[in-house]
């Protein structure tokens, strides 16, 4: 087992070396795959420490790794692309990033856990890395690349979950069968961060057939569209249910055009469908209007404790990643179950607790930033093709609508992407292709 491991991975390593070569702007989109896949970190050893401190080998961090080592080695070979680079000091996204990164980065120097800040600053700047080189690889005429990736990958995974949620046989994380509701997460580590990956495949599945002219073309969307939402039902993700609605209503409202709301309108109608069949869905979704109360004991208290410590420490916070130390050193009494969660699980209140409205503040500055990136990529683009715009915009969405619930914003990966995939969007200078 562990011989085939080591091979595993020294394949991995070869091929995405091979990949960074020949085509090194199609490591974007793999990355947008490999993201569907938290299962591989089964498929590679260990690595001892230095695996525990990288949170596992997966294919998801070799992809950005390789990402990154392409964009660095391009960037000191080609002259152009340094001269490319520096544009990126011109623009707002890179400054609003980096001034957050930055604040974790100082906050080394009061936070009650500085080892975890300090690992948390380097996963951290190399995700900032991994935006860089999305922004110096990408390349115009694959634009539309990630969004057909992520759907692709989504309806491959359909049948899975479909299956796991009808047998209660998961092929990872079994653990999460045992409970009243079978939830499947597929190959995630669990089933809302997998609602959260088919929430961008739907996104991408509209955005698709909006481009799309022929009208059997249309038809296989649609009816990959129906098989996405079905598998994100049977998340019984409430969170992704709610994530969706406001994620469609966004769309409809923005676009306001009849190729967007047809597609949309089947989905709500599909939704309708899909309560009157399975009442436990429905049951699911009742729980949200009872507001705080509704939500399971640890969210409970954890909610609590993150206000508290904002309340404590307003400005500068306790500390990026301390939140843990904190809670377990002077908020443990609000701790209501035994051997419960100790993570904070909501984003926007993580990083109230960890960098106080300093980190409040910067967080607004990333999506100021985002409004300038789209309104310079809708005069590049111009007509239609603004919409490959929206599609990112609705994705780095989505993550943080999800992300108060699962508190991985900043973390995703595919956050970065979209933001790396703005950016050169907006562009005014590509080195190759054409629309």
């Amino acid at each position: 087992m562990v011989i085939l491991q080591w091979s595993l991975l020294a394949l991995s390593i070869i091929l995405l070396a091979v990949l960074g070569r020949k085509r090194p702007s199609l490591l974007i989109p793999l990355l947008t795959a490999a993201a569907a896949l938290d299962i591989s970190i089964t498929w590679y050893p260990s690595l001892g420490a230095l695996g525990t401190a990288l949170g596992g080998i997966s294919l998801a961090r070799l992809t950005a790794f390789a990402l990154i080592l392409t964009a660095l080695i391009l960037w000191f070979r080609d002259w152009n692309l340094r001269q490319e680079g520096k544009e990126l000091l011109h623009q707002g996204m890179f400054w609003a990033l980096l001034i957050y990164l930055v604040l974790g980065g100082v906050s080394v120097l009061y936070a009650a856990d500085r080892m975890r800040t300090v690992i948390e600053c380097v996963r951290l700047f190399t995700l900032f890395a991994l935006f860089l080189a999305v922004c110096l690889l990408a390349e115009r005429h694959e634009a539309l690349w990630p969004l057909r990736v992520v759907h692709t990958v989504g309806v491959i995974l359909t049948p899975l979950v479909i299956f796991e949620q009808v047998t209660g046989h998961f092929i990872w994380q079994q653990q999460f069968a045992a409970g009243m509701i079978a939830r499947p997460p597929a190959t995630f580590i669990d089933a809302n961060i997998l609602a959260r990956y088919l929430i961008l495949a739907l996104v991408a599945n509209i955005v698709l057939q909006y481009y799309t002219q022929e009208r059997r073309a249309r038809v296989v969307y649609r009816i990959a569209m129906l098989g996405l939402a079905g598998a994100l039902a049977a998340t019984f993700s409430r969170s992704g249910y709610l994530t969706l609605v406001v994620v469609l209503l966004a769309l409809a409202v923005w676009t306001r055009t009849k190729k967007i709301l047809l597609p949309v309108g089947l989905l709500a109608v599909a939704g309708v469908a899909l309560l009157a069949l399975n009442p436990g869905i429905w049951q699911r979704l009742l729980t949200l209007k009872e507001g705080i109360s509704a939500l399971d004991a640890q969210r409970q208290y954890l909610v609590q404790a993150a206000w508290a410590m904002f309340q404590a420490h307003p400005l500068r916070g306790v500390g990026l990643g301390s939140f843990h130390k904190v809670f377990m050193d002077q908020y443990v009494f609000m701790q209501t179950v035994e051997d419960g969660a100790t993570l904070s699980h909501t984003s926007l209140l993580t990083i109230a607790a960890e960098l106080g409205a300093l980190g409040l503040a910067a967080l607004a500055g990333v999506w100021a930033a985002l409004a300038g990136l789209y309104r310079q990529a809708s005069r590049q683009l111009g007509g239609e093709n603004r919409m490959i715009a929206i599609a990112y915009i609705l994705w780095i969405l989505t993550i943080f609508i999800s992300s108060q619930s699962e508190s991985r914003f900043f973390e995703d990966p595919l956050v970065w992407v979209s933001c790396g995939m703005l950016y050169r969007l907006a562009a005014r200078n590509w080195r190759i292709g054409r629309w």
